[in-house]
């Protein structure tokens, strides 16, 4: 198939996102990019150390933790095994065995779980994040691993039921590799499979 060589000029409106609990199955969303409430992937600082002689020398600091926010509109408890999120609250406070059965029940607990995060704008859409894009179109995919969801923040703004949830990481894992990778194409060749653990690429 020929590559479309019409480079976007923004992406625009729509995109995919699959959260992927830790050693569980991807879990599919699709929003609106302007759902997308805030984003903070970092920031890699200096600092100027002042010599006696009046001139600088730089000062490296550690890069800040990474974070993103994304407006939902949950109408369920949420249920962590669900392949289309209809809830967060589950996912948010993980319980000891998902409650799979009507009515479902969550109750707050200390426990924490990993996610894996990947986002995909395309040209073309495919069904799901996860999946492979369509050949030859132009495509971009943001994979985040480790991260944990540390906030699921209901409101009723507009009269209706929204959450703002909040994924955070550390841009490096203990040994110093890395627990986000920005990804794209020309449509020229397809982005590789993407990874579906929640802790690995």
């Amino acid at each position: 198939m020929t590559a479309d060589t019409t480079v976007p000029d923004a992406w625009k409106e729509l995109f995919l996102l699959d959260v992927i609990p830790a050693g569980g199955s991807a879990i599919a969303f699709a929003g609106m990019t302007e759902d997308i409430t805030g984003i903070d992937f970092g920031e890699k600082d200096i600092e100027g150390i002042a010599l006696a002689n009046g001139g600088r020398v730089i000062k490296f600091t550690p890069m800040t933790d990474e974070s993103i926010t994304i407006k939902v509109y949950p109408v369920t408890a949420g249920v962590s095994g669900e392949t289309t999120a209809t809830g967060t609250q589950q996912l948010f406070h993980k319980q000891a065995t998902a409650d799979t059965t009507q009515p479902i029940l969550v109750d707050n607990t200390i426990t924490r779980q990993k996610f894996g995060l990947v986002f995909l704008r395309a040209n073309t859409l495919p069904a799901t994040a996860s999946t492979l894009p369509v050949s030859g179109v132009y495509a971009r995919r943001t994979q985040i691993i480790n991260a944990y969801m540390t906030k699921d923040g209901l409101n009723w703004d507009d009269k209706m039921e929204s959450a703002e949830i909040t994924f955070k990481w550390t841009p490096f894992k203990k040994d110093g590799s890395a627990n986000k990778r920005e990804e794209s194409t020309d449509g020229s060749v397809q982005l590789p499979a993407a990874g579906t653990t929640g802790t690995s690429f």
